[in-house]
C-alpha cells in the first residue's frame, strides 16, 4: 500500500525585530530562542550609514533646540521645550528605519549596557553625536547675530539661581529616565510598538526639558551640552550634563530590558 502518512511540515524560524545602530527597530533577524532583546550584529545596514545619520539627526536636533533658545531668548521655556521634543519625534520618525537613530550619547550608552548595541557600535554612535552636536551648534553660531548668541551663552545649559550641581545633575537623570522608559516602550518593545512612537518620544523630551530648565537648563543629552558649552568655552560643571542624563538613561534601560521584557518570558 502507498505510504498515506502527512507529510511533516517543517516549522517556520521564528523572527523578532533587532535594534541598535546598524539596523531600525521594525528591520528583523532569524532567531532561534525566545530570551528578550536578542540583537544581532549580522543584518542589513553598515556602520557608515549609521554614523552618517547619528552626525545628521544629532546637527539638525541641536540646531533646533538652541536656534528656539536664541530666538526666545531663553525667556519662553515652552517654545524652546516644543522645538527639541518636535526635533526629536519628526527625526526618529523619518530615520528610524534606516537605523536605531539615538541622536544622545546617554542612550546608547544604555543599549550597550542592555546589550542592544556592542561597546564598538556605541562608540560609533557617541562619536558621530558629538560631530552632529558640535556642527549643529557652528551652524547656530554662523546664522544669528552675535549679540543675540551672546545673551543666551550660545543656548549652553546652565545650573538655575539657588540650585546646586548635585540638584541638577538629579533632575537631568530623572528626565532621562523618562524620555528612555517612553523609548523603550512605544518604540523598541514590539508587544507595543506603535507608528506615533517617535511622537511620544518627543513628547516626553518636551515635558521633561520644561520640569527641569529651570534647575538644569533641560538638556537631558550630553551631546546638547557639549555642542554649544564647546563654542561658548563653558565646560564647568560638565559632569552635570554627562553623568546626569547617562545615569537615567542606563538605568531606564536597565530596568524595561531586564525587567518589564523579562516578564513576558515568566
Amino acid at each position: 500500500m502507498p505510504n498515506t502518512r502527512p507529510r511533516r511540515i517543517p516549522r517556520p524560524t521564528a523572527t523578532r525585530p533587532t535594534v541598535g545602530v546598524e539596523a531600525a527597530p521594525h528591520a528583523t533577524t532569524h532567531v532561534d530562542d525566545d530570551s528578550p532583546g536578542t540583537t544581532s550584529e549580522s543584518v542589513a545596514g553598515d556602520m557608515a550609514v549609521a554614523l552618517g545619520i547619528e552626525v545628521i539627526g544629532t546637527f539638525l536636533l541641536v540646531f533646533a533646540a538652541v536656534s528656539a533658545i536664541v530666538v526666545t531668548r531663553a525667556n519662553e521655556v515652552t517654545g524652546a521645550a516644543i522645538a527639541a521634543g518636535l526635533a526629536t519625534g519628526v527625526l526618529v520618525a523619518s530615520l528610524g528605519h534606516l537605523s536605531a537613530a539615538l541622536f544622545n550619547p546617554a542612550i546608547a550608552v544604555a543599549f550597550a549596557v542592555t546589550g542592544r548595541l556592542s561597546p564598538a557600535r556605541a562608540a560609533v554612535a557617541v562619536i558621530g553625536q558629538a560631530v552632529g552636536a558640535v556642527l549643529g551648534s557652528g551652524a547656530v553660531a554662523f546664522t544669528f547675530p552675535a549679540d543675540a548668541l551672546a545673551k543666551v551663552g550660545n543656548g549652553t545649559p546652565g545650573i538655575g539661581p539657588g540650585s546646586t550641581d548635585v540638584g541638577a545633575a538629579m533632575v537631568e537623570a530623572i528626565a532621562t529616565f523618562l524620555v528612555v522608559t517612553v523609548l523603550y516602550g512605544s518604540w523598541f518593545d514590539e508587544r507595543n510598538r506603535s507608528a506615533l512612537g517617535p511622537l511620544y518620544v518627543g513628547l516626553a523630551v518636551t515635558v521633561g526639558t520644561m520640569a527641569t530648565a529651570s534647575v538644569s537648563g533641560g538638556a537631558l543629552n550630553p551631546a546638547r551640552w557639549f555642542g554649544p558649552a564647546l563654542y561658548n568655552g563653558t565646560l564647568a560643571n560638565a559632569w552635570v550634563w554627562v553623568v546626569g542624563p547617562t545615569l537615567g538613561a542606563v538605568v531606564a534601560g536597565a530596568s524595561y530590558q531586564f525587567g518589564f521584557l523579562r516578564s513576558r518570558t515568566s
